[in-house]
Formats: C-alpha cells, sequence, structure tokens
C-alpha cells in the first residue's frame, strides 16, 4: 500500500438538508430529453392502439441503487378501447426487475475487485455494501448474469473503438480457458465423446488477446485449439483498419504458427519478435532450485547465469553463435563436484534446446522480446477463471470476456510505479491517441 493519506471516494457522498440525508440523482438522456435517473415516465396513450390510458392500479416499488433502496411510486394503466396494460417507466431500471443499472453495474465491479464466481455473490455485496444497509442483498446470479450478457456487446464495441496511443509495436498471445457444455455438444453430435476426446478437442477453446506495449486490450477473438491461420486474419485486418498499417511496426507473439502466418499475410511489412520472457523465467528457476537467490550466486554460477540470459536475448544468429561459444568455454573450463557439475550438465542441456529453438526464428528475421506484455494480462484473466471454473457456451464466454478486457483497460494498478493509473491511462501520458480508421 502506498504511503501517505489516500484520496476520499465522493461518488457516494451524500448531503443534509432539513435534518435529512439526500443525495443528487445524475442526469440521464431518455428518448431525446435529460431527466433525473430513476424519473418516472407515465405514458399517456396506449402503444397498441394510441387511445387514451386510465389508471388501473398503484403501487410502490422498492429498487436498489447506489443510494440505497428507494420507494418509488408507480401506475398500472388500462387503454379505454383495447383494455391493453401499460405500466409507467422507471429512468435507469429495466423492466420490472428491483435491480437499478448502476447497482448492477457497480456490483459486476466490485464481483470482479472481489475475485468471486457468479455464484458466490455475496462477498461483492459486502465490498460493495453503500446505502443499502447493515446487511446488503446482491443480485442473484441469474441477474447478474443476464446484466452481464447485455454489456458484452457494449464492452466489445467500446475495446475496439477505443482511440489509444500506439507505439508501434503489437502483441498476440493466445489463452486457453475451458469451454463446453459436454451434454448439449454430444447431442448436437450424435455421439457421445471419451473423457479423452472430450479433454483434448472439444473441452478447450483459446481466447486469442491483442495488445498494445501499455497494456491496453484492443481486440480479442475466440477460437478452437490450434486453429488455421485463416481464423486469425479477420482480427488482424480489424486491427490493421484500426491503426493504420503503416503504424504496424512488429508483432511480438510466442512460436504459435496461426498467429505468424495471419500476421504474414496481412502486415507482410511487420517485423516478427518472439518473446522470450518464459525462457528468462525458467531459467532463473533452475538456478533457484539450487540457490536461495540470485543475488548470492557463487561467482561462476553467476557468470553462467548472465552468459545464459545474454544467449536467450541475443538479437540475431551471428550473436546467438558468440554467446555460445562464450558459455561453452565456461562449460568445459570446469573443475566443479560431482554434484555441481550435475546442476551444471542441466544448465547447459537447457540453453542448448532455447538455443537450437531461436536460431530458427533469428534465421527467419524474428527479433526477441523480453517484455511481458501478455504475462501480465494473462495473470489477470487467470484470476477470474479460476473462479469461473468453465463456460457452458461461446456466446456466454465471449460477452464474459468482453466485459473483463474493458474492465482490464480501465481498472487502476494497485502496486508498481504505476499506481492508481490504467492502462489507458498509462498510455494517454506517453502521447496522443492512434485515431481509429473508419
Amino acid at each position: 500500500m502506498p504511503r501517505g493519506n489516500v484520496a476520499i471516494d465522493k461518488e457516494n457522498a451524500k448531503n443534509v438538508r432539513n435534518g435529512k440525508i439526500v443525495m443528487e440523482l445524475p442526469w440521464m438522456m431518455h428518448k431525446g430529453e435529460l431527466v433525473h435517473l430513476f424519473s418516472v415516465d407515465v405514458p399517456e396513450t396506449c402503444s397498441e392502439c394510441g387511445s387514451k390510458l386510465y389508471d388501473n392500479k398503484s403501487h410502490d416499488r422498492f429498487i436498489l441503487t447506489v443510494a440505497g433502496t428507494l420507494k418509488i411510486p408507480v401506475t398500472y394503466k388500462r387503454c379505454s378501447e383495447c383494455g391493453n396494460l401499460e405500466c409507467c417507466e422507471i429512468v435507469g431500471v429495466d423492466g420490472s426487475r428491483n435491480y437499478s443499472e448502476e447497482f448492477l453495474s457497480k456490483s459486476m465491479l466490485a464481483r470482479d475487485e472481489a475475485k468471486t464466481s457468479l455464484h458466490n455473490t455475496g462477498r461483492a455485496a459486502e465490498i460493495f455494501g453503500g446505502g443499502i444497509g447493515v446487511d446488503p442483498r446482491a443480485p442473484c446470479p441469474t441477474t447478474l448474469w443476464r446484466y452481464e450478457q447485455k454489456l458484452g456487446g457494449i464492452s466489445l464495441e467500446e475495446l475496439r473503438e477505443t482511440d489509444v496511443s500506439f507505439n508501434g509495436t503489437l502483441h498476440v498471445d493466445g489463452y486457453w480457458v475451458k469451454c463446453g457444455w459436454r451434454e448439449f455438444i454430444e447431442e448436437a453430435r450424435g455421439g457421445e465423446f471419451s473423457d479423452e476426446e472430450w479433454k483434448k478437442f472439444w473441452r478447450y477453446k483459446v481466447i486469442y488477446v491483442f495488445a498494445t506495449e501499455d497494456k491496453v486490450i484492443l481486440d480479442f477473438v475466440i477460437t478452437d485449439p490450434k486453429p488455421p491461420s485463416s481464423w486469425l486474419i479477420p482480427i488482424f485486418k480489424r486491427v490493421k483498419q484500426r491503426l493504420g498499417e503503416e503504424n504496424i511496426e512488429r508483432v511480438v507473439s510466442d512460436e504459435d504458427t496461426a498467429i505468424i502466418r495471419a500476421a504474414d499475410a496481412v502486415l507482410p511489412n511487420a517485423v516478427h519478435g518472439f518473446c522470450v520472457f518464459h525462457q528468462l523465467k525458467n531459467l532463473t528457476k533452475k538456478f533457484l532450485e539450487k540457490f536461495d537467490t540470485i543475488d548470492d550466486l557463487p561467482t561462476r554460477e553467476a557468470t553462467l547465469y548472465e552468459k545464459g540470459q545474454k544467449l536467450i536475448k541475443a538479437k540475431n544468429v551471428k550473436e546467438a553463435a558468440k554467446r555460445k561459444k562464450e558459455l561453452e568455454k565456461v562449460f568445459n573450463n570446469s573443475s566443479a563436484r560431482k554434484s555441481r557439475r550435475r546442476f551444471e550438465n542441466k544448465i547447459q542441456k537447457f540453453l542448448k534446446d532455447k538455443h537450437r529453438e531461436n536460431k530458427k526464428h533469428l534465421k527467419k528475421g524474428f527479433v526477441p522480446s523480453t517484455n511481458n506484455v501478455m504475462e501480465q494480462i494473462f495473470s489477470f484473466i487467470s484470476d477470474f477463471t479460476y473462479q469461473a471454473k468453465s463456460f457452458k457456451t461461446k456466446s456466454g464466454l465471449k460477452n464474459w470476456t468482453a466485459n473483463m478486457f474493458n474492465n482490464w483497460n480501465h481498472r487502476e494498478f494497485n502496486t508498481g510505479k504505476h499506481y492508481g493509473l490504467s492502462p489507458l491511462d498509462i498510455a494517454r501520458k506517453k502521447g496522443p491517441p492512434t485515431k481509429i480508421k473508419r
């Protein structure tokens, strides 16, 4: 946590007037006019035949809001000609439910911050609380799920249309999630899966994510595992049209063949970059299996660690060959004990394998990248997919993912040098946004 005073959240602050606590309600556009949130729109004519309406029944609606539970009188009306029933409309409340739009939106945010699933919204209600009462009521899972699906399209549109700063490097990677209703798919297919078939071929989907260097998510697409490159070409074209082909100088990804081929087809002038973050992370992990900290490595091991990093980060074939010879010289001049020698052999084999893998990419003109953009984004995703466990339908997964990514773009970092800033804030501080090409 940061030191010093933290600014007070004044969003739900209330005023005191004549001994009563009151809260100003925001204005909203409703049927082309500005009206206060929770205003009651009383119909005057029948929506079926246009005849005059008469009062039929009056009662009070109780709406859960961020300001507390509101008691709002409404009236049902009946048509004098066709007998059709009409009811008052409460601005900011969809249909006959007792949750307002802003309450559900806030609850979703609280649920995400609380890292709870749809089946455990009570924790989100405790965090959200507000003026609802000592024992706050959370929306039921079905209500929140329906609201999430409704917001999915809005979130996806915002992801694809927000102007963002772009430094020329596009990051692309895939994240595996569990998705699918086994019985439903088996029925549609007309046959049952073996457990191995279900787990290997049908249960998983891959979310391919496109992001900037500042970790702003631009777009995503959901595919089957190991898709052909043709499945990724449409999203590459969308991003190219949005940012401008001349602005996309480099595409950084893992060794995914579909990404590489799609990028070649749509962005032939862009340089390919391959992420070596995992290789560096695994190298560190192997040293930490034997030593307590990297800072306390003995002189010889510290030399191996440093030269191993340089080998992995080599920018071309010539440099990689040079780094490899330097390492071989260190390995050949070993007089270590048998136990220490076994450790060095393990490190040597690991680095040889990484050199062989990276050399293939370097020969193609690829450039290594150590930026862990996707690692941080996927770490964020993992917190929520762990709670959700699996998704029954692809459409539900798509809407959920759009909401989550839109939340990520606006979500402030809680630690580190970017504390208090969202990915969009960070990008905007670096320069003017790249205008969307329409």
